[in-house]
């Protein structure tokens, strides 16, 4: 009686295998992406074009308020802290909002008096920066630092060290003129008042120019 040898042709099962393989790859990369997902560097860019920076005694009780008016007349303030291409990123009130309740009801100060605005973008024409004493506790002086700083490139372009007095003070740190590119070119500190007489301010004609130095 002859022998039936039977041949056995395993190619389907590695077949099989090497999809299955390639399946939990897949899988394992996506897993990868969803908790670690890729920053793109242009969305990073867009967050901020400039910011405006105030800084006070970290333990003062004064309320100093950062004022900015954009080409358009439109400002952004505590009273309104989103305007167009401009966000105010907090209203420091001093040590009064120093104070954060964990969520095991314990408390923690965290000495720090500071507002930022954000100019996501700009518009070509004046820009106006003011502070405003909106409260005055302490009797001394109260010594306060701004900067403006351009983020891409990274660069400050003015630090100030001013001092306000009395309460309802109000001051103009700069008026910062931007051309269509995003170059300064003019800056002055002529007093304009934004709280009190948001008419003053007068057109300025803007065309493009290269930056100038900040005095």
């Amino acid at each position: 009686m002859r022998q039936i040898r039977r041949f056995h042709n395993n190619l389907a099962f590695v077949d099989f295998l090497f999809i299955l393989l390639l399946a939990f790859i897949s899988m394992l990369i996506l897993a990868l992406l969803l908790i670690n997902p890729v920053t793109k560097q242009s969305e990073v860019e867009r967050k901020a074009e400039y910011i405006i920076v105030l800084e006070w005694d970290k333990e003062s009780h004064d309320d100093v308020d950062l004022w900015v008016r954009n080409p358009l007349k439109k400002h952004v303030s505590f009273k309104n802290k989103v305007e167009g291409l401009m966000h105010l990123d907090k209203d420091d009130l001093g040590t009064v909002n120093d104070t954060l309740v964990l969520p095991d009801g314990t408390r923690q100060v965290i000495l720090l008096n500071r507002e930022v605005v954000t100019l996501r973008g700009w518009h070509a024409g004046e820009y106006v920066i003011n502070l405003h004493m909106f409260n005055k506790k302490s009797p001394e002086p109260t010594n306060i630092t701004v900067q403006m700083i351009k983020i891409n490139p990274y660069k400050i372009l003015f630090e100030e060290n001013v001092v306000l007095l009395t309460r309802g003070e109000e001051i103009t740190i700069r008026r910062i003129t931007l051309d269509k590119l995003g170059n300064i070119i003019d800056t002055n500190k002529d007093p304009a008042s934004i709280i009190n007489d948001p008419t003053e301010f007068t057109d300025r004609r803007v065309e493009p120019s290269s930056s100038i130095p900040l005095p």
